[in-house]
C-alpha cells in the first residue's frame, strides 16, 4: 500500500514528536550520568551542588553527537527528529544558567535561539520538517516555563 502525501507528512510529524521525546530522556540521563560522574572524580559531597563542568561536558558531547548526525546521510525526518535533542538540551541549559533571573529574560534567551535556528533553516533552505521540529521544542519549552514543571 503506498501512502498518500498527507499520510506521509502525519508520518513525520508523529516520528518527531514521539523521536523526540524519546531524545529528551536520553539526554537528561546522559546528563544524569556526566554530572555523577564529575561529582565523583571532583569528590564533591552528595549534599553541593554540582560542578558545572559536568552540564558543559554534556553540552559538548551532545553537541557533537549532533554535528555528526547533521553531517551524516540519514534522510530529513530522523534529523529532524534529531535536531530537537540539542535545542531542548540548550533551551534547558538557559533555563538552569538563568535560574533565578526574570522570567522575560529567560524567554528572551531561548527566543533568540530559537529565532537564529530558524534563520539558519531558512538560509540553508531545509524542509518544514526542521521548522516543525524547531517550533515542536520551543512550545514545549514554553509549556515548562508557564506550568513550572522542575526537569
Amino acid at each position: 500500500m503506498k501512502l498518500k502525501q498527507w499520510q506521509k507528512n502525519l508520518l513525520s510529524i508523529l516520528v518527531i514528536v514521539v523521536g523526540g521525546f524519546i531524545l529528551f530522556n536520553l539526554a537528561f540521563i546522559l546528563t544524569a550520568l556526566v554530572v555523577r560522574a564529575t561529582m565523583l572524580v571532583m569528590k564533591v559531597p552528595e549534599n553541593m551542588p554540582p560542578p558545572y563542568i559536568g552540564r558543559y561536558i554534556t553540552l559538548a558531547l551532545i553537541l557533537i553527537i549532533s554535528y555528526m548526525v547533521f553531517r551524516s546521510h540519514l534522510n530529513h525526518t530522523i534529523k529532524a527528529t534529531f535536531l530537537t535533542m540539542p535545542l531542548m538540551v540548550i533551551l534547558v541549559m538557559i533555563g538552569i544558567s538563568l535560574y533565578g533571573q526574570a522570567q522575560w529574560v529567560i524567554y528572551g534567551v531561548g527566543a533568540l535561539v530559537i529565532i537564529a535556528v530558524i534563520l539558519y533553516l531558512y538560509k540553508k533552505k531545509l524542509p518544514w520538517l526542521y521548522y516543525f521540529a524547531t517550533f515542536y521544542v520551543a512550545a514545549l519549552g514554553v509549556y515548562i516555563m508557564i506550568s513550572g514543571m522542575d526537569i
